[in-house]
């Protein structure tokens, strides 16, 4: 960063501050700040140099340990491809699967095959490790653990034979390399970490390879997760399945990619300002940012302590309910009868009583669409349907003077949406959210101070192993106040109570995941209409709302633009009410499923 941008930068803070005033009038200091926010944050992508950064080859660390003691060490197995981008363990022949299975099946689908022994848990596996070798191009990962994943599709296939396999036995699963993994040295998608083989997994990991799910690898991610667009500097720009010249959004955009692409047929992602939701929207796959603190986050990399979420990235709703079940921390009785019911041929009895008859609908639904139609026979020869899955659902939706600026095609897949709820049987009304300016203020402050302070050390030491745009957001978060972060603190409370109240009129709030379909790479400012904002402003527009207030919100995508590209649309619901927004989801999402 050149001396004179930085001098811009800190006179461009101290302006946020001005005269001093009542503490109380916490809207005043969000009106100052909001006056100068656009000026600061233009700077600061002024300070990112143009030139492409040199890709980063990793060195394998350690060597292959077989003692039962220590883990096998992954990173050493792992070879770096010339200029970045994919590592891959030691490849194996591949066999077919059988002929019912293909890459368009739904995880949903996919375990009924591997119970009934009519595809194996290693047969599907290879396959999967073998597109991903020929999606290397879309730098979907930064690691590919082959030999482990066999050997784990291997054990699964046993259990499946036995009886005694979990809900996700043998079913690929993509991890955002932000997560500790057993045996592997996590790179947060940085050269500026320790380095550190890991003993143990973190802890929600450690539940997916409980119910028998194959880590297939390490998702690429926005470096450190700390942005929205994926582009890392070290290991190679995510590209989107959809459209390779297109961003896959951020930060988890390899989790994402990895799902449209169907290279897995589920990941794990983070999410502080939308990290879940904005690639899902990018790359057309469903993706839930659960209530904070409802999946554990005991092993994952830190980048803001008070909006960190941890969560699912699925191909449809139905799967992603099956993963959050697993996720969950203390899943309740329900969220374990929902998931079930939706992989299950019917509902049994003994989930029955825990099931309502809502969500006992929504998992019909849920299979018959996994399947390929839009109704579900119920038990009693009757049809429940798309028509009347939603009847006296209270949707609200925001004003069109909140959500301006919008790009039409996302304006037009949101009605369309909000159309379908309606046929469903729900009652829409216009809501007014807390205002966005409080919204943007709370969240710049709010998350450029936490992440200051935990990478305090690495910006000290390492900062010329940081990406550029890393390095300047951390440098920007040195210059706020313990007054600011207060005030932000405060301020973003606001928030939290202004969308709890409004949720006292409805029970979801439904609106666009993103104003603009995914931005071509390289992107660094989106202009719509007059308004021209970078990138990261307007791509986490609507979804830093769910992380400051903490409310569960999910993304489902509802179609593509004229180019192609996917549209999204978001519901967010009270708080612990995950299964509410997943079974509202069900419906819309009939709309983006792609051929």
């Amino acid at each position: 960063m050149s001396r004179e941008i930085l001098r811009e930068m800190v006179t461009a803070i101290r302006r946020l501050r001005g005269k001093p005033m009542d503490s109380d009038r916490v809207e005043e200091w969000a009106a100052r700040l909001e006056a100068h926010l656009m000026e600061l944050e233009f700077l600061a992508a002024q300070a990112v140099p143009d030139a492409a950064e040199p890709a980063f080859e990793a060195t394998p660390l350690g060597g292959l340990s077989t003692g039962a003691e220590q883990p096998t060490d992954l990173t050493a197995q792992v070879r770096t491809a010339a200029g970045g981008g994919l590592q891959t363990v030691a490849r194996g022949d591949t066999r077919p699967a059988p002929a019912r299975w293909d890459f368009t099946m739904a995880l949903t689908a996919v375990i009924p095959l591997l119970r009934a022994r009519q595809l194996s848990a290693l047969e599907l596996v290879e396959k999967h490790l073998e597109r991903i070798r020929q999606a290397e191009g879309l730098n979907a990962f930064i690691a590919v653990f082959e030999e482990q994943a066999r050997h784990e599709a291997m054990a699964a296939d046993r259990a499946l034979a036995s009886g005694s396999a979990g809900v996700l036995a043998g079913i690929p699963i993509g991890i955002k390399d932000l997560m500790a993994m057993r045996g592997y040295t996590m790179t947060g998608g940085s050269r500026a970490l320790d380095g550190a083989l890991s003993s143990t997994d973190a802890d929600v990991v450690a539940r997916l390879r409980a119910a028998g799910a194959v880590i297939v690898g390490a998702a690429n991610l926005h470096e450190l997760a700390y942005g929205v667009t994926s582009e890392n500097p070290h290991f190679g720009a995510v590209k989107n399945p959809r459209g390779p010249e297109y961003m896959a959004g951020g930060s988890s955009g390899g989790s994402a990619a990895a799902v449209a692409a169907r290279l897995a047929l589920g990941a794990v992602g983070t999410d502080t300002g939308g990290s879940i939701r904005i690639p899902a929207a990018a790359c057309g796959v469903v993706g839930l940012k659960p209530t904070y603190g409802r999946v554990t986050r005991r092993g994952v990399l830190p980048l803001s302590w008070s909006l960190d979420h941890v969560g699912p990235l699925a191909a449809t709703c139905g799967d992603a309910a099956v993963l959050w079940a697993v996720m969950a921390d203390d899943p309740l009785q329900e969220e374990r009868a929902f998931a079930q019911a939706v992989i299950a041929r019917s509902v049994s009895p003994q989930d029955t009583p825990a099931l309502s008859s809502g969500l006992e609908a929504a998992a019909r639904l849920a299979r018959a669409m996994a399947d390929g139609g839009d109704d579900a026979s119920d038990q009693t020869g009757g049809v429940t349907g798309v028509s009347d899955a939603l009847v006296g659902l209270r949707v609200g939706r925001p004003s069109d003077e909140w959500l301006h600026p919008l790009q039409d095609d996302v304006a037009r897949a949101w009605q369309v949406s909000l159309e379908r709820l309606r046929e469903a049987g729900a009652l829409v009304s216009v809501v007014e959210p807390p205002p966005m300016s409080f919204i943007r203020a709370a969240q710049f402050v709010v998350l450029h101070v936490e992440a200051s302070a935990f990478h305090r050390e690495r910006l000290r030491q390492r900062a010329s192993d940081l990406g550029p745009d890393v390095r300047v957001r951390l440098q920007l978060g040195e210059f706020l106040m313990a007054v600011d972060y207060v005030q932000g603190q405060r301020l973003r409370r606001q928030v939290a109570n202004g969308f709890l109240h409004l949720f006292d009129r409805v029970d979801v709030l439904v609106l666009p995941a993103l104003p603009v379909a995914a931005p071509a790479l390289g992107t660094r400012l989106i202009t719509m209409g007059d308004r021209a904002e970078p990138v990261h402003r307007a791509l986490t527009r609507y979804t830093a709302p769910f992380n400051q207030s903490g409310l569960p919100a999910l993304v489902v995508p509802v179609g593509t633009d004229a180019r192609g590209l996917p549209l999204g649309i978001q519901i967010a619901g009270r708080p612990f009410r995950e299964l509410d927004i997943l079974r509202v989801g069900i419906v819309p999402e009939a709309l983006g499923r792609p051929s």
